[in-house]
């Protein structure tokens, strides 16, 4: 009796049929049970989302960064306003298109009718902040801090109001460097980070975002999300891709926040409100092109090498 999978090898008979028939068994072939998995596709959003979401960022950036420019700019040298009734215009209107949609975004995954088809993978309760959400939520509530400390004296704080852009990238310059060095690490998560449970292995912040987004933004869904998780674990170069990206996008963030803090502090005030809001976001403008271009370049790197390359050894550790 052979287990599953042996063959057996009957030697023949001698001439003079002196010895009775031998059998040997040979393992099965490791060549032919080694068979790469596919590549996982991931969900991409169709043309016309794709074009909804191109003039949401556009939406954006005019009411997190342009419309408090011209604002502060266009009241103070065009009317007779004061500083305090300035910022306070500036501060009612801020973020009002982009609240509204973090609003709609909480609907989905709070309301238990459209929870199922958004929330993450492994959830059963509805009403539940995702990872993009809660920090949302915290860079909300720093930027309102700020204006409003910066608007209470009746001679507002111009220099503490143009932090709202730097603050912004600060956190999340030391969020995806925090993660990215506990990603290397090794350590594990103490909380539910989106769809990867509490207990496994850190991975960047950047991958809650893009797992977030993809699935709400992008309506991919809870299928995009079980997609992109298991792109994540399958695909070293992947894993890579957005460990870089994590690096790149921190330390620039970093950077243009600690440039944009100093030039607020040193030049004039009026000229400083200008570079503490918009700069970021030129920032921005040029590292999204170049994340475009390295992402494309990285994803088809990866097919190409994908047939060729043999599978991870079980239990290989995710970096």
């Amino acid at each position: 009796m052979t287990e599953q999978g042996e063959k057996e090898v009957r030697l023949p008979e001698n001439d003079n049929n002196e010895a009775p028939a031998e059998t040997v068994t040979t393992p099965p072939s490791q060549t032919t049970s080694m068979v790469v998995e596919p590549l996982q596709d991931l969900h991409t959003p169709h043309k016309r989302r794709r074009l909804i979401l191109v003039i949401g960022v556009i939406g954006a950036t005019m009411d997190l960064c342009c419309l408090p420019i011209t604002y502060f700019y266009a009241f103070k040298f065009g009317t007779s306003l004061s500083l305090q009734d300035i910022f306070a215009i500036i501060t009612g209107v801020y973020g009002m298109l982009s609240f509204t949609h973090y609003a709609f975004r909480s609907l989905k995954l709070f309301r238990s009718k459209t929870s199922p088809k958004w929330r993450p993978v492994g959830w059963t309760k509805w009403g539940m902040l995702e990872f993009l959400q809660i920090n949302v939520l915290i860079v909300i509530s720093l930027v309102e801090i700020e204006l409003v400390a910066g608007t209470a004296p009746s001679n507002p704080i111009v220099r503490l109001c143009a932090m709202p852009s730097p603050t912004i990238c600060f956190y999340l310059g030391f969020l995806f460097c925090s993660t990215a060095i506990l990603t290397q690490l090794g350590w594990k998560l103490p909380f539910n980070m989106s769809s990867t449970p509490k207990g496994t292995p850190w991975r960047p912040a950047l991958f809650g975002f893009i797992e977030d987004a993809g699935a709400i933004e992008g309506q991919g869904g809870v299928e995009y999300r079980q997609q992109l998780i298991k792109r994540y674990e399958m695909s070293p170069r992947f894993r890579r891709m957005v460990l870089l990206l994590s690096w790149g996008w921190g330390i620039g963030l970093l950077v243009v926040a600690t440039i944009a803090t100093v030039l607020i502090m040193v030049v004039e005030t009026d000229i400083g409100f200008g570079v503490g809001w918009g700069l970021p976001y030129i920032f921005g403008a040029v590292y999204v092109f170049i994340t475009v271009k390295f992402v494309r370049y990285q994803l088809a790197k990866e097919r190409a090498e994908w047939g060729t390359k043999e599978p991870a050894p079980t239990g290989a550790t995710l970096v």
